[in-house]
């Protein structure tokens, strides 16, 4: 079984030149450049295959998952990523995996725009358990990234991580170095329910309601059971 993704909207080079050309601040040819890269990477990456026992496992223990509140499309859908059960599965899940399972959800999101020209989401890395010494992968943001960038291009809205210590803030500010410095704009480190929600147009009392952030992101998923194959 595969995952064939709908491109002819918001990936249509009608809609996505503008944002090409943005990312690229108006240099034509580093735009075309960076256009016809993603062309080629799309056609290798797709289509995705769903039976693979990695991206199954993600999709079962909902580590990558989707946070969409609004069905009228007027609020930014959130990719959901719970970054505890992807290191704690780090024997059965490879980052391949995480990279293409974060792909069939920003792909999905970004199919439902309302407005195919200015697609966005968001993403919330939600760090609940992560420490430190209990080895902070960053290795797997910078994965993520790598294929985001490129190939994404001005669809990020924000990158939310949460909670942040203050020692884990510094140390994760270290190493987001190679992140270009109109992306780390978006990104949001805190340890405040409260910016999270604001960030995010979430309900804050909502969130409090449902018992925490996952419960939250279990009560707005759309699409991971749909894509479980048992």
């Amino acid at each position: 079984l595969v995952l064939s993704l709908e491109r002819y909207t918001w990936d249509a080079k009608v809609n996505s030149w503008p944002r090409f050309l943005e990312a690229r601040e108006g240099n034509v040819p580093e735009a075309m450049k960076l256009l016809q890269e993603h062309e080629t990477w799309k056609s290798k990456i797709l289509p995705i295959d769903l039976t693979r026992d990695g991206i199954q496992e993600i999709l079962r223990l909902k580590a990558v998952a989707e946070i969409d509140i609004d069905e009228s499309g007027d609020t930014i859908p959130t990719v959901y990523v719970n970054f505890a059960k992807l290191m704690a599965a780090n024997a059965s899940i490879s980052a391949d995996d995480v990279v293409k399972s974060f792909i069939i959800f920003t792909e999905m999101m970004l199919g439902r725009a309302k407005d195919p020209r200015f697609p966005k989401t968001s993403q919330f890395i939600d760090l609940s358990g992560v420490t430190i010494s209990g080895g902070f992968r960053m290795d797997l943001i910078r994965k993520i990234y790598d294929v985001f960038e490129p190939n994404y291009p001005e669809t990020l809205s924000k990158m939310v991580m949460y909670p942040v210590s203050t020692m884990l803030s510094t140390t994760a500010r270290t190493l987001l170095t190679f992140v270009n410095e109109k992306t780390q704009k978006k990104f949001i480190l805190t340890n405040s329910l409260s910016d999270v929600c604001n960030e995010l147009g979430w309900n804050q009392k909502e969130v409090e309601e449902c018992g925490g952030v996952t419960e939250f992101m279990h009560k707005h998923e759309k699409l991971g059971n749909s894509l479980l194959l048992e």
